[in-house]
């Protein structure tokens, strides 16, 4: 008998691919003066967004410093596909990251499920706040003699 010609026959199939993940790209720029003024060394850290966790904060998965422009490099983060999102009732097409920001002398910086999409280089800009001269953050509130555009003056 013909192989071909029978039907009962199974085709042999290969076995099942695991698919390579899907990869998006972050680059954190950091700076301070709104901007204006890039920082180097600040030390950069990553984590998988875990909301069962205290603050959506799983293990570190990756660490880095930012250059003399204030850049690091590109960071490659896992990403679902897109095709994964195009039906209805499909799985979010982002993965969730969490991302810190410290450098000697300024206010360490989180930014908490922080989107990153495949095939997308994000760019995550962030402004550093320094601290007063003793090192501690300035709580001091703002006085009742500060005069406000929106409020009229007694002179």
């Amino acid at each position: 008998m013909n192989p071909k010609s029978d039907k009962n026959t199974p085709i042999p199939q290969a076995p099942p691919v695991s698919p390579l993940p899907s990869m998006g790209q972050l680059i954190v720029h950091v700076t301070t003066a709104r901007g204006a003024i890039p920082l180097e060394g600040a030390l950069v850290t990553l984590s998988k967004y875990a909301p069962e966790f205290s603050e959506g904060r799983g293990d570190v998965i990756f660490g880095t410093v930012s250059d003399r422009d204030g850049n690091t490099v590109p960071i490659q983060l896992e990403a679902p596909a897109v095709a994964g999102s195009l039906s209805p009732g499909t799985k979010q097409p982002f993965a969730l990251y969490n991302l810190d920001v410290q450098l000697e002398g300024y206010r360490g910086q989180s930014y908490i499920a922080l989107p990153i999409f495949e095939g997308i280089t994000s760019i995550q800009p962030v402004d550093m706040i320094p601290l007063s001269e003793n090192g501690r953050l300035d709580t001091r509130l703002p006085t009742e003699d500060r005069f406000y555009e929106t409020e009229p003056q007694n002179l």
